[in-house]
């Protein structure tokens, strides 16, 4: 395995240079910055390049939050942790005991802190004692069972579809057609007012950290006691009036029965929206993971459905970042839908999601041409 090491190294000099030998020892390949700096790209941009071909992700906390980038608003560690979380990579904390943070790194422990159900962390004293705790979970990597499994649905499971749901937001008649992504957790009991109060004032937090919005993107909150609503504004349109718009988060909800729906503007143009294999693979996959983050049932199983709100001015396509001049669009308003008939192991909403999004989105386009004819 490649093992991405994540911190400052200011603070934490000694421990950064006893985990690469360690991971050499087990049989493994460390990863970090101080190995391939000297390139023709900014060193942030190298680190995020490396972090994409690693498959396991340990950050280690100190003292200091670390340099702040004018683009994102966030530190290299930071920017690494979001990467790392939207990639759906296996990802282990580390935090130095008996060290004073400064303000932005205090913020930052806390975030994880409370990252989707807990992101819980180990503490250590000195090199020694990480050393032994970042042995135990690369063991526990090596060892671990295939992330997912699926069974067979012997209950029908209800899926909150946004044209059936009057709390929804969505206003079918204007808006343009959107993907939904509905995660439901199986076997858990219903959340309380309160939790659901409590996680409705974290969503805004916990959605950014998702890296699917930007740090400085508006968000909205509807208030209420049975559904946690999170909306946000379609981006202001800029250039030709024809231009390619891109696609973008639209929504997330959560209900009393911990359910999770998340909804995605597609990419269109002046023709309409554009129904691209690839990138509803990877819209559904993001929604996968999104929902893993802001889940608080911590249920081992979970159904998933997906479906495209309608079908009127949508046509099948590749998003190719030039504006149409024709094609052939579908007229039908009626929606696509794939209904869910697998509970599947939790893995889906971390490490398995690109293996199920892409089976997903393969039913959804095929639901969609065959509603079409």
């Amino acid at each position: 395995m490649r093992i991405f090491i994540s911190s400052v190294r200011r603070g934490l000099e000694v421990e950064r240079d006893a985990i690469p030998g360690l991971i050499r020892a087990l049989g493994h390949e460390p990863v970090r910055f101080e190995d391939f700096t000297a390139q023709s790209v900014p060193s942030r941009q190298a680190c995020l390049d490396a972090l994409e071909t690693c498959d396991a992700y340990l950050l280690l906390l100190g003292p200091y939050y670390g340099y702040v980038f004018p683009e994102t608003g966030q530190s290299a560690t930071h920017d690494e942790w979001v990467d790392a979380t939207r990639r759906g990579m296996p990802r282990y904390v580390f935090r130095k005991a008996g060290v004073e943070l400064d303000a932005e790194q205090t913020n930052f422990v806390q975030q994880l802190g409370d990252y989707g159900a807990g992101r819980f962390y180990a503490t250590f004293d000195d090199a020694a004692a990480l050393q032994s705790e970042v042995a135990g979970v690369i063991r526990e990597l090596e060892n671990a069972p295939s992330a997912l499994s699926f069974q067979s649905l012997t209950d029908p499971i209800e899926i909150h579809w946004l044209n059936e749901n009057p709390r929804s937001g969505f206003n079918v008649s204007s808006d343009r057609p959107r993907l939904e992504v509905h995660v439901v957790p199986i076997g858990v009991p219903a959340l309380s007012r309160r939790l659901i109060e409590q996680l409705s004032a974290g969503l805004p937090q916990r959605v950014r950290a998702s890296g699917l919005v930007s740090s400085t993107e508006a968000l909205e909150l509807t208030p209420s006691a049975t559904v946690a609503v999170l909306t946000v504004p379609p981006p202001t349109e800029r250039g030709r009036w024809d231009g390619l718009k891109p696609g973008s988060l639209a929504s997330i909800s959560v209900y009393q029965d911990g359910a999770v729906a998340i909804t995605f503007n597609l990419p269109g143009d002046q023709m309409g929206t554009i129904l691209d294999p690839q990138d509803l693979a990877m819209r559904t996959a993001a929604a996968l993971r999104l929902a893993g983050q802001v889940d608080i049932t911590g249920a081992a199983e979970v159904a998933i459905g997906i479906g495209l709100t309608r079908g009127s001015m949508v046509s099948a396509g590749t998003v190719t970042g030039v504006s149409r001049n024709s094609g052939q669009m579908r007229m039908s308003a009626e929606p696509s839908r794939v209904e869910p008939d697998e509970r599947i192991s939790r893995a889906v909403l971390d490490r398995g999601a690109d293996e199920v999004a892409a089976g997903l989105a393969r039913a959804l386009f095929s639901e969609f041409q065959k509603s079409g004819r």
